[in-house]
Order: structure tokens, then C-alpha cells, then sequence
């Protein structure tokens, strides 16, 4: 099995970032999320909010107490959440 060079590339990079010889090109530091306050303006409990989004009640509930935060895809989906909360579920509710 051949090792790509981009890998190998990549892997490299990590490590020079790693040891403090790299700094990283870009980092994504988003805004805080409130996902509690987005759920309950819904009225939703944490099993519902999860339900009607597709999204793991772990994360949810990891999220909400603060033991991780949000990656930037899932912060954008918050943030679409929290202005549009019947279209997002009615677009997620129609692709499955």
C-alpha cells in the first residue's frame, strides 16, 4: 500500500504545528453557539431538538454543558436553526 504524498504532507504539518514550529495557515474560532437558548425557544427538550434536526442527543447535550463546542458546520446549522427552524427541519425531514 503507497502512501500518498499529500498524506505524508499533511502529517508532516501537523507534527511542525504540533512542536510549535508551524503555525497553522487558518484557524476557525467561531462565535459562542447558545444551543440551549436555540432549543428553548423552540420548546423542545434535548431528545426532541436532536430528533427533529438528525443531530446525536450526546452532542446536544455535550454542547450544552460545555464539553465541546460546535465545528464550524454545525455552528452554521445552529445559526440556520436559530433564524429558520421550520424550514431547516422541513429540508432535513425531506431528504431522508
Amino acid at each position: 500500500m503507497a502512501i500518498e504524498p499529500e498524506l505524508v504532507k499533511s502529517a508532516n504539518e501537523a507534527l511542525a504545528m504540533a512542536e510549535g514550529r508551524l503555525e497553522p495557515a487558518a484557524v476557525f474560532e467561531p462565535a459562542t453557539v447558545d444551543v440551549a437558548a436555540i432549543r428553548k425557544a423552540q420548546n423542545l427538550s434535548q431528545g426532541r431538538f436532536a430528533e427533529r434536526y438528525g443531530l446525536p442527543l450526546s452532542t446536544i447535550r455535550d454542547w450544552e454543558q460545555g464539553r465541546r463546542r460546535p465545528d464550524r458546520a454545525a455552528h452554521l446549522l445552529l445559526r440556520l436553526i436559530e433564524a429558520e427552524p421550520d424550514v431547516v427541519a422541513r429540508i432535513l425531514s425531506s431528504s431522508e
